[in-house]
């Protein structure tokens, strides 16, 4: 009995989609003030212009604050993203892909997945925690239609990939003990 098994393709996609929206919206943030509106890289990010009026944190408000909130969770992005094209990577450029890549990919892409949920859950805390001190101006339809749900999708889709290669490596770790 083998445990060779290919993720889902939903899992994938979602890896690959999420990243480039992920490096994008890093660009915004680390790049910070250039790419505010009316910043000399502003036309890269243009959407950032009504996302900075809903979450404070994109906007000038915590730039002139010096909170380096929004820096920090940027750079985690970018560790997010490299676990996330690693595992693709591992997974789809290894023409010899054998149970102990798939293993490997497993792990990676569990751990990204995991930091990816960590750090969004993290967010929202701080938002919670604060008195909802970056987004408590929105009214509710701007609130849930431009905040929690689009950023929602970042602990949906992240915990759904820990729960299924989280069982992936169960299994495996199964498989092997009983090989033994």
């Amino acid at each position: 009995m083998s445990t060779l098994k290919y993720p889902p393709a939903w899992l994938q996609a979602w890896l690959f989609i999420s990243s480039i929206v992920v490096i994008w919206d890093a660009g915004y943030c680390l790049l910070r003030p250039h790419t505010f509106e009316g910043g000399k890289w502003n036309l890269f990010w243009n959407p950032y212009n009504l996302y900075a009026k809903i979450d404070y944190f994109y906007g000038i408000q915590a730039w002139d604050a010096n909170d380096g909130f929004t820096g920090a969770q940027a750079f985690m992005n970018l560790v997010e993203c490299y676990l996330n094209l690693l595992y693709i990577w591992k997974l789809r450029c290894n023409k010899n892909a054998n149970d102990t890549t798939i293993a490997q990919a497993s792990l990676i892409g569990f751990s990204g997945a995991l930091l990816t949920l960590s750090k969004t859950v993290l967010y929202w805390l701080v938002e919670a925690f604060s008195g909802m001190a970056h987004t408590g101006h929105n009214s509710a339809t701007n609130f849930v239609g431009l905040w929690m749900i689009p950023n929602g999708l970042w602990i949906v889709f992240p915990a759904l990939i820990v729960r299924h290669l989280g069982k992936d490596i169960l299994n495996r770790m199964a498989y092997n003990t009983k090989q033994q």
